[in-house]
């Protein structure tokens, strides 16, 4: 069960007006994926398969962009109300251990486009 308090983008904290402000169809989708795919698999305890393995499979030495590619469509197409992916661009900086995830999904309420940053380390 998800609730649908809206999230800020890039802070990820409830935003709140004159009280929690809620979200719903394709914006809620959109935040959906993006909390899963910055979620590390087993981190949230109602749910433990939501996630990815950020730190166990992902962000380790010597892992193929292609596999971490199959892992990152696996945890879109597995959101609620996600119908297909249209466009999938995985970008990795080794240096700073910034995995860059870009992508274009159709909904049960149409197109949508996100970006999410995962930064692994000591920056």
């Amino acid at each position: 069960m998800s609730f649908n308090l809206r999230l800020d983008e890039s802070t990820h904290d409830i935003v709140i007006g004159r009280g929690a402000e809620r979200t719903e169809g394709l914006a809620l989708t959109k935040q959906l994926v993006k909390c899963r795919l910055l979620t590390v698999l087993g981190e949230w305890s109602p749910d433990t398969l939501i996630g990815l393995p950020w730190f166990t499979e992902i962000m380790i030495k010597g892992q193929k962009l292609s596999v971490i590619e199959g892992m990152v469509r696996d945890c879109i197409l597995g959101t609620d109300h996600v119908l297909e992916i249209q466009s999938l661009t995985l970008s990795l900086n080794k240096d700073n251990r910034v995995l860059t995830i870009d992508f274009i999904a159709l909904s049960d309420w149409g197109l949508f486009e996100s970006s999410t940053n995962l930064s692994v380390g000591n920056n």
